[in-house]
């Protein structure tokens, strides 16, 4: 009918026309009929942004938000409850501030939902003292502010904080819901308080009325695992009332990993192909189970298995923020840099003063020594590691994100280089956050 009009459709009309492609994932047509609107608003704005978000497109989603700007739109707290979740998708801390700056700017005052997503975006981004900054200068708390405090503290590795800010909660006159256990027990898992995530699981229903979901017995599971207590998550997945769902199995098969347990992991590994058999992860952490055992021939058949059905193993991808742009790597690439006469001075000075020689027994692959070598120092997280420590000024923090979890070298490499360097390393993995200082790391090795 828009087409078939006599008339040209007005801004309304386009601005709903953009929404409604965008929302049914038309998203070739949503920007056609953006870049043909003779006038644009914030809200036509809005509409492409959050199309690109929804298609995944987050580093051109800040794109966007920057062109906007630029040309003097303004913003509204759509825009930026839209935009501050892709700031802390990508650790773009910087770009973060930016938002914030402009919010102290304006006249009018954000509301809750606004500052919630800021809050989330600075504890994404590993800032966690600026999360607090914005959560007290706040006037009207909801749940989900302090639920974002919780989580924020947590997966930050910060559990005494996140334990006494739910006390803080409890005294506040709020009652904590399931979003709030979840935090706190994932929390306590990947601290190793074992003891402390069994106790909240307890008193969850007991002193808050509020009942264990599937999630929250996955994160029990996930407590008891890792601590190596492995009977005791077993019973828990045979007595608990309902029926174990892959994130239950994926809880045990990682439990499996980190403690070698090759048969169970066999026995859990078929639950889980049975329950998700297009999940690659599945495969590769039995291959991984195997590989640590030695099996070669069983990684092999795995490998197999996966190329038969038409799976790809996912990348080690990493990501940093610099001067305003987002740099990408890739493990094994970025040769061209890595053969600079820049990257190779800096890594020997690193090397021959922290004396570092590779464990080459985190490459899970039945290969020679020496490419064990190269393909651990090839990893995504140790070229973005070198790209930030040559293009930012000395002293400056180094913020990386990575898709998968770090490996146990890379954990040791970054330890030694922010010794080496005195620099502050913010190494966000797919588990939780790592903060190098001095040569330790927050996570106490434990994760």
């Amino acid at each position: 009918m828009v087409v078939k009009a006599t008339e040209d459709p007005d801004q309304v009309v386009n601005n709903a026309l953009v929404r409604l492609y965008s929302e049914d994932g038309c998203f070739e047509e949503a920007v056609r009929v953006f870049d043909e609107m003779p006038q644009r608003n914030v809200v036509s704005w809005n509409s492409l942004i959050g199309g690109l978000v929804k298609k995944d497109g987050v580093f051109e989603a800040m794109e966007a938000f920057r062109i906007m700007q630029g040309k003097g739109m303004g913003f509204s707290w759509v825009t930026l409850t839209t935009i501050l979740p892709v700031c802390a998708r990508v650790t773009a801390l910087v770009s973060g501030k930016e938002i914030h700056a402009v919010m102290v700017k304006s006249t009018a005052k954000p509301d809750a939902p606004v500052l919630n997503s800021l809050m989330d975006m600075y504890a994404k981004c590993g800032a966690m003292d600026y999360c607090r900054r914005v959560f007290y200068g706040m006037q009207s708390k909801d749940l989900t502010s302090w639920n974002t405090l919780i989580t924020g503290y947590a997966i930050n590795g910060l559990m005494t904080e996140s334990m006494e800010s739910f006390q803080e909660m409890i005294c506040s006159g709020f009652s904590p819901d399931g979003i709030t256990f979840i935090a706190l027990l994932s929390g306590c898992s990947h601290a190793g308080l074992t003891d402390d995530g069994c106790r909240l699981f307890e008193t969850m229903k007991i002193e808050y009325a509020v009942s264990p979901t599937v999630d929250h017995y996955a994160c029990l599971v996930d407590v008891l695992g890792r601590a190596g207590r492995i009977e005791e998550a077993l019973e828990i997945v045979k007595n608990m009332p309902f029926k174990p769902t892959g994130s239950i199995w994926g809880s045990l098969l990682n439990s499996c990993r980190i403690h070698g347990l090759v048969p169970l992991g066999e026995a859990v590994a078929k639950q889980l192909f049975e329950l998700e058999p297009d999940n690659v992860g599945n495969y590769v952490m039995l291959s991984n189970i195997y590989a640590s055992a030695g099996m070669w021939e069983s990684v092999r058949t795995v490998t197999e298995l996966i190329e038969k059905m038409g799976m790809k193993k996912e990348a080690g991808c990493s990501w940093v923020h610099i001067k305003g742009k987002i740099h990408t790597f890739v493990a094994g690439g970025s040769n061209e840099f890595r053969n600079s006469a820049e990257y190779k001075e800096v890594w020997k000075r690193l090397m021959e003063e922290a004396g570092y020689v590779p464990d080459t027994g985190v490459v899970l692959h039945d290969v020679n020594e020496k490419t064990r070598g190269m393909w651990v120092c090839g990893h995504s997280e140790r070229i973005a590691t070198m790209f930030a420590l040559i293009n930012t000024g000395s002293g400056m923090p180094i913020r990386i994100t990575k898709n998968l979890r770090v490996c146990l070298d890379c954990h040791s490499w970054v330890k030694i280089v922010s010794k080496v360097t005195g620099r502050v390393i913010v190494l966000r993995d797919t588990n939780r956050f790592h903060h190098f200082k001095n040569g330790m790391c927050s996570c106490k090795d434990y994760w």
